[in-house]
């Protein structure tokens, strides 16, 4: 299809070329399109190969190809390159970076209809995102969300959802719709990134701008392994043990069957160790997991996809409209993170629920009140923190692990009697 459309625009332009207009010009531009010259055929075997992303590589492309080919474990982390690359180009040169671009600058030099198509394409992209920037504004597209974590963590818990198309109350996400999803979300992105910024992030807004680049490319499929490997390189503490966990269970259960696991169970799971990575994609197996928490420790499912679960790219969200975290999120107040220590996954997600509940109640109690508007931005965070604190201080001592409360011994564990002349008291 991509062919036989190239074939006929470059037998109707080179028909116009030759002067000929009217009948003249019909009948010459279908003897072209029935006998193509050979550089007619070439030029749209290759728009072919560009409408389908397959075009070949140029030196570090192929170098990232040999790389990818050179080992099993290379291939785990980076199986696809020519897609993902000619993906990638073709965003780019919808976009004001389009002259980075090898190919861009090629047909620019090129003149004629080469360089009105790629000035087109600069221009039409760089309007479309644009276009994005200002619905973003609005909070009818969305990006990867706020610099801030704990403001963002509060945004997911509202139902809000991320490289998402707003539409009345429910978000339906374009992760999956590339090219165009690379265009939406770096524009959403550099809207969003503003939002909610501390003082610090403030000052390095340049740096975040640029991660907020990078964010938008390592959550593609295509590119999350590798994203997930550099960031294990880069702080294994914090990053290498969860790559792990994903990387045994994307080996061990198969995409496919993976999917089918999250629509029969679509509460979200956690995964503490390699083995639990696993189940969590096994169909019957996930629900003996325990269960992801928002941030007032709330359970957090999935409201499923648009036509069929199992097959449907394009996933969904309605916003809750929860006075509580509207309140906070204007006033830019956050909720402070959970911190599991040593609790066990049962006793953690116990000790979210009970605290995020009290926390919840008495914050919406606070912002009730006549006191919350009285007070300036730093008094409110504080009053936050406070509740906060107090909600998960009580949460513990209910279960029994308080800061006053002693551990039972280890099984076999006894204390020798003392020495002649002295007792326990």
């Amino acid at each position: 299809m991509a062919r036989r459309m190239e074939l006929n625009g470059l037998a109707v332009r080179k028909a116009a070329a030759e002067g000929l207009r009217g009948e003249e010009g019909k009948r010459r531009a279908a003897e072209l399109v029935a006998n193509p010259t050979d550089e007619m055929l070439e030029q749209a075997f290759d728009y072919g190969r560009y409408l389908t992303f397959q075009r070949p590589l140029g030196k570090v492309g192929r170098a990232a190809t040999m790389l990818s080919n050179s080992s099993p474990v290379m291939k785990m982390v980076l199986p696809f390159v020519r897609t993902p690359t000619n993906l990638l180009k073709f965003s780019l040169e919808r976009s004001p970076a389009a002259p980075l671009l090898s190919e861009w600058r090629r047909d620019f030099r090129a003149g004629g209809a080469k360089r009105d198509l790629a000035v087109a394409r600069a221009m039409v992209g760089s309007g479309v995102g644009a276009l994005v920037m200002e619905l973003a504004s609005q909070g009818l597209v969305t990006g990867n969300g706020p610099a801030d974590e704990k403001a963002r963590a509060l945004m997911l818990a509202d139902g809000w959802q991320p490289y998402s198309i707003k539409i009345g109350d429910e978000y339906l996400s374009y992760q999956r719709l590339d090219p165009f999803a690379s265009t939406l979300g770096v524009a959403a992105g550099m809207v969003e990134l503003q939002d909610h910024m501390t003082e610090k992030q403030r000052e390095d807004v340049a740096l975040l701008v640029t991660a907020s680049v990078m964010q938008n490319l390592s959550s593609k499929t295509w590119l999350s392994g590798l994203g997930d490997l550099v960031d294990a390189v880069n702080d294994p503490g914090r990053y290498a043990n969860s790559w792990l966990k994903r990387t045994a269970g994307s080996l061990a259960i198969p995409a496919g069957v993976a999917q089918l696991a999250r629509t029969a169970d679509p509460t979200l799971r956690e995964a503490n160790t390699v083995l639990d990575a696993v189940r969590r994609r096994v169909p019957g197996l996930s629900q003996s997991l325990p269960v992801q928490r928002d941030v007032w420790g709330r359970p957090v499912t999935s409201e499923g996809g648009v036509g069929p679960d199992i097959v449907s790219p394009v996933w969904l969200s309605t916003r809750q409209g929860d006075p509580v975290n509207n309140a906070l999120l204007n006033a830019d107040v956050t909720v402070p993170s959970f911190v599991r220590k040593d609790m066990t996954p049962e006793e953690y997600g116990r000790f979210r629920e009970m605290a995020g509940a009290t926390s919840y109640n008495d914050i919406a109690g606070l912002i009730g009140s006549p006191d919350w508007a009285a007070m300036p931005g730093d008094d409110q965070q504080e009053a936050v923190n406070k509740i906060v604190k107090a909600a998960r201080k009580l949460a513990k001592e209910n279960m029994g692990v308080g800061a006053g409360s002693i551990p039972p011994p280890p099984p076999g564990f006894s204390i020798p009697p003392p020495p002649p002349g002295f007792t326990i008291q």
